[in-house]
């Protein structure tokens, strides 16, 4: 049996180091390596970059370094405005890219192929509340959010 090392790159922000999305990333590689039931001949090895928040351009740069070394994917930035750069590239070079941010990427999506966001897109909790208001026959809602955009 030939066993395999697969390259993950990951791009943080400079203020997400050590940050929950980081140490989840981080546990989810171990996990899988782990369990060996998963990918049984593959070890999974990371390569963390970080980044400036409102840098796009480094921001490319790096995910173009990490291709250049071998990555099979790239996990993030989750600022909305670096990570259509990484995905812009990504998309270029037939690379999936992982995202973990609120921002949907578009509810068409074409043409992003190579992109998933893990985070329920918009229409998707707009239908899931319009359905549950309707089961259970309200006449009167409160929506209380957060937007992480206003603060950027």
């Amino acid at each position: 049996i030939k066993l395999f090392n697969s390259f993950l790159g990951a791009l943080f922000t400079e203020d997400e180091k050590n940050s929950q999305t980081e140490l989840a990333f981080k546990y989810a590689v171990y996990r899988i390596n782990r369990d060996r039931t998963i990918l049984p001949n593959t070890t999974l090895i990371y390569d963390i970059q970080y980044i400036p928040h409102d840098d796009s351009f480094h921001a490319v740069k790096k995910a173009c370094s990490q291709v250049q070394s071998g990555v099979v994917a790239i996990f993030g930035p989750q600022d909305p405005l670096l990570g259509i750069h990484v995905q812009s590239l990504c998309d270029a070079l037939d690379i999936p890219h992982v995202e973990a941010r609120l921002q949907n990427l578009g509810e068409n999506n074409h043409g992003k192929e190579f992109s998933i966001n893990l985070h329920p897109g918009t229409a998707a909790i707009s239908d899931s509340l319009r359905e549950l208001i309707v089961y259970l026959n309200w006449t009167k809602v409160a929506v209380i959010y957060e937007d992480d955009m206003l603060d950027k």
